[in-house]
């Protein structure tokens, strides 16, 4: 299992990175072919990863939803969910020279969502289960939608910094993972919440949070150090914050994980898939990014207003 969990989990990690070089790469270069160059520079590369990633997830919290005898409307499911995570790049390269910073899209599409499941409810299911199904339905659209918040911190920062501030924040989030795995199996001993994750411990948890905040205070220095993340708010960039930043980060990781535990244990379902040998699904993952993501966004392009 071990063997299998880092042998896959390396090869992911490496497609991720090097997807993410070439949307930095992209994003450096001076774009060529008038529209179509300006649009494949301005996040495509990151933004077509994340639509993948939220299909599958969204296939994978329909199982979810099924095991509990739910019927979420897959139409509205995929369509909407999609749509939250490919909205902020194309916002942004409807209109380049203005920062996507307005949420009321968001709410807008959720609303659309919300109509469309209705209608298709009552036209295709009338009664049946109708407020289980919509519940489950827009539960799986916004959850899925969070990824959305990716594309749009590296839109926000923009260009090579914007790619280079979106792989820092999940590589972060995914050393909390690494970290509290490691730690765990190496000197766990007191159970973190049994019935939750019977795995989790509270050493391995400690551990999560420490490696974490080491890492996003060398590395995000190292990154500052070369003007590489350079154009975000310089206080943000000090080691005490980068510090709190990798605390914020191991947080949300640690609850992004729990919370996905949840809706598996309520489905009564291991793992969240069976697509990664020795690591389980896509959800199994994503659940860390998914919380935090939201989060990093805040940081990085909001919080510097309220400073």
């Amino acid at each position: 299992m071990l063997r299998q969990r880092l042998i896959f989990g390396s090869l992911i990690a490496l497609l991720v990175v090097a997807l993410m070089s070439g949307d930095a790469w992209l994003a450096h270069a001076r774009p060529v072919g008038g529209d179509f160059g300006r649009w494949l520079c301005n996040g495509s590369p990151s933004t077509l990863l994340l639509v993948l990633f939220a299909l599958l997830s969204t296939r994978e919290l329909t199982r979810f939803a099924n095991q509990r005898g739910y019927r979420p409307l897959r139409f509205v499911t995929y369509v909407f969910s999609v749509g939250l995570v490919v909205g902020p790049y194309l916002a942004h390269n409807v209109n380049a020279a203005a920062p996507v910073r307005d949420q009321n899209w968001g709410v807008f599409w959720l609303t659309l969502a919300l109509a469309t499941a209705f209608f298709f409810q009552a036209v295709r299911r009338g009664l049946e289960n109708a407020m289980g199904n919509l519940s489950s339905t827009m539960f799986i659209t916004f959850y899925v939608g969070l990824l959305g918040y990716m594309p749009q911190l590296r839109l926000e920062v923009g260009g090579l910094h914007g790619s280079i501030l979106l792989l820092y924040s999940v590589f972060v989030v995914k050393m909390t993972d690494v970290g509290a795995y490691f730690t765990g199996m190496l000197l766990g001993r007191t159970k973190f919440i049994p019935w939750l994750s019977p795995k989790k411990t509270w050493e391995g948890v400690i551990g999560g949070v420490i490696i974490a905040v080491a890492c996003a205070v060398t590395v995000g220095g190292w990154l500052a150090g070369r003007g590489l993340i350079g154009s975000v708010e310089p206080r943000l960039l000090l080691p005490v914050s980068l510090a709190v930043f990798g605390f914020v980060m191991a947080f949300f990781s640690i609850a992004g994980d729990l919370f996905e535990s949840l809706l598996k244990r309520d489905a009564a379902l291991k793992d969240s898939g069976t697509m990664i040998p020795g690591m389980g699904g896509i959800l199994d993952i994503l659940d860390s990014p998914l919380l935090a993501a939201p989060i990093a966004w805040f940081y990085w392009t909001q919080l510097p207003m309220l400073m």
